[in-house]
């Protein structure tokens, strides 16, 4: 009987049967981009990763739906439709509640909530969010913020320069006696 061979990665939790696959995970701890799309020059770390990327640009899309007629670019989106549309499965189960979901990002997000983790952090101030939509939404308020603040520089410009020019006008017509 023939032994099992699991390959681990060095840097994290993960695991394969296959050697390749191994490889291929280890590209997502490196920040070299080699493959180059020939018609933006945007850089990717996998072969894979800039064909999904030019079907983009060529409008290709080679992930045929069985059960209706969508298309798509990328294999996981083919899978994550055929989730939410037709099997209705939801494989990302928590093992602290029994939420599902069909998107491992959307498992990722709700165990958060478990956990307390933000790991999303405002540059401008103290706040942390737990997924990346919340911190844009709330980047908003500080724009909303430095609008008020440079409309308010503006009219007090606005309100010197006018005292200014009241000033000069009646210094230049004043009656002399």
């Amino acid at each position: 009987m023939k032994d099992t061979v699991i390959f681990h990665c060095d840097l994290c939790a993960f695991t394969s049967l296959r050697m390749s696959s191994l490889n291929r995970h280890m590209k997502t701890h490196s920040d070299e981009k080699p493959h180059v799309c020939h018609l933006c020059l945007k850089a990717f770390r996998t072969v894979t990763l800039l064909r999904n990327h030019v079907n983009t640009h060529t409008g290709t899309r080679p992930y045929k739906c069985s059960d209706c007629e969508m298309a798509f670019v990328t294999s996981g989106e083919l899978a994550r439709h055929r989730r939410y549309k037709h099997t209705l499965e939801k494989p990302f189960k928590c093992s602290m509640c029994k939420y599902s979901s069909v998107e491992a990002s959307k498992l990722k997000r709700h165990i958060r909530s478990h956990t307390g983790e933000r790991p999303y952090n405002c540059y401008l101030c103290s706040y942390a969010s737990k997924d990346t939509y919340k911190l844009k939404r709330h980047m908003v308020t500080h724009s909303v913020i430095n609008s008020i603040i440079t409309l308010a520089l503006a009219m007090y410009v606005l309100y010197i320069s006018t005292i200014k020019i009241f000033t000069i006008q009646r210094n230049k017509h004043a009656i002399v006696v």
